[in-house]
Formats: C-alpha cells, sequence, structure tokens
C-alpha cells in the first residue's frame, strides 16, 4: 500500500524531524505556526503531530494552546540540557497560574551575562502587554527575572557576574558599576524574596520574579506580569507572590524527582 500524500518511507521520517525542530525554536506552536515553520500541508502536519503524541514527543496544550515538546525527546539527543528539563518541569504550573490568575508568566534562565527566556504563556493571558520576548535575552539588572537570579545565586556565582555586567558595553548594563545601587537592591530583593522590573518609561506592565531553588543554586527563575495601572506593587505581593512561590517550590521538586 502506497504511504498516503504519496510520501516515500523516508518522507515521514524527514518531515518528523520537520516539526520536532519548530517545536524546539518556538517552544509551543500552534497547528498555524508549525505550519508556517515548515511549509508542510496541514492534513500532513496533523496525521504526525498525531503520530509524535502516540509516541510520547509531542504534547497537545489544553485550551487550543497548540503542541509542545516533552521530556522523552531526551532520549533522541544528549544534548537535552538541564535547561530544558526545568521549562518541561515548569510549564504545567505555569500555564495553571495563568489560567487562574489570567496574568501571563514566564521563566528564564541564565545565559552568559544574561537571562534567556525560555517559557511564557503570554498567548495563553487575556491581559498581556509584552512583545513575545521567547528566546531572546534580558538584562540581568533591569528585567524581574535577572534581578532575582543574581540576587539568590551562590556569592562566588554573583561575584562572576558582576565582572562581566561591568565590562559589558550595553547601557542595559551600566548600573553593574555603580555597586552601592547594586548592592542595595541585591539586599532588598533578598530581604522581601522577591524582585521587581526596573522602571521602564513607556513600558505598562510590570514583573514580579522569584527563583526556582535547587540548593543553593539558582536553576530558573519564573515572573508575572502585570499591568502597573491596575495594582500596586504591595497589592500584586499580596495576591500572587505566595502562589508564585508554590510554584517554585513544585518545579523544584520536578527537578530533583519529588
Amino acid at each position: 500500500m502506497s504511504a498516503p500524500d504519496g510520501e516515500s518511507g523516508v518522507q515521514p521520517v524527514i518531515r518528523s524531524l520537520q516539526i520536532l525542530e519548530a517545536l524546539n525554536a518556538a517552544g509551543t506552536s500552534t497547528l498555524a505556526g508549525v505550519h508556517d515553520a515548515t511549509g508542510l500541508p496541514k492534513p500532513t502536519l496533523v496525521r504526525l503531530l498525531d503520530t509524535l503524541i502516540a509516541t510520547g514527543h509531542v504534547t497537545r496544550l489544553p485550551r487550543r494552546g497548540g503542541y509542545a515538546l516533552t521530556e522523552r525527546v531526551l532520549r533522541l539527543s544528549s544534548g537535552f540540557r538541564h535547561a530544558d528539563r526545568v521549562v518541561e518541569a515548569a510549564r504545567p504550573f505555569l500555564m495553571a497560574l495563568t489560567a487562574e490568575h489570567k496574568w501571563p508568566m514566564g521563566l528564564a534562565t541564565l545565559d552568559r551575562d544574561a537571562m534567556l527566556v525560555r517559557l511564557s504563556t503570554r498567548h495563553e493571558s487575556p491581559f498581556a502587554t509584552d512583545p513575545d520576548w521567547l528566546n531572546r535575552r534580558l538584562a540581568i539588572l533591569v528585567s524581574a527575572l535577572g534581578r532575582a537570579y543574581i540576587s539568590f545565586c551562590p556569592a562566588e556565582e554573583r561575584r562572576v557576574l558582576m565582572t562581566l555586567l561591568c565590562h559589558s558595553k550595553s547601557k542595559m548594563n551600566a548600573a553593574a558599576r555603580d555597586g552601592k545601587y547594586v548592592d542595595a537592591m541585591i539586599d532588598g530583593i533578598r530581604r522581601r524574596g522577591y524582585a521587581t522590573t526596573a522602571p521602564m518609561r513607556g513600558d505598562p506592565a510590570m514583573g514580579l520574579a522569584v527563583p526556582v531553588m535547587q540548593g543553593e543554586t539558582v536553576a530558573a527563575c519564573i515572573n508575572m506580569r502585570y499591568i502597573g495601572s491596575t495594582m500596586s506593587e504591595a497589592e500584586a505581593v499580596r495576591r500572587y507572590l505566595a502562589p508564585m512561590r508554590a510554584a517554585a517550590t513544585a518545579i523544584a521538586a520536578g527537578l530533583n524527582g519529588g
């Protein structure tokens, strides 16, 4: 029997790999997004995605959220990094927070001298105002995610990070040369247990971030983005800090096999 759509025996394999690569690049994607990324016909995509779901390599997200890779892709390559495990562990908790509270959630990991956004629920939030920051780098001393990371990472790691930032030519890292400012910022964040975004002119959204701790190290940071005109920082903390901390603890437990 000939393969559907005139596919040869090797074509489904090639196309399945294209789909996996597209999902890996996007993090999450709708059927239309995978179609745009691969150029494959939608009937073919549906059939191959159903196959990849059956094999456990892809999951269908709820609420028409599209598709995403699962941790089973670890078996395809030894290059699947610890940071990818964090994303997989965090996804259901961040999606649940957005489903309950409506605000977009994000997760980022350290990428040398910046934070790399690895997961975002902005497409599930009715209140998202930010552009799509997925797979983009954020300044450590400006973003809530970066401020949370540098405040809770081990002292030696913080020293190395500050050295990198001090030698950076980026204007976004200029504050690193003001040691008193950075020390006061970190002390305040550690005392409060959370970080917020540096004020940005013209940006209506504020970030509230907490670390995902593995012992003394920071595996990742998660944040919630809310519109500043809707509530004060104190109100945002009262409403959302506890569930965010609970999510961070659950994510860490998932990484540890708990």
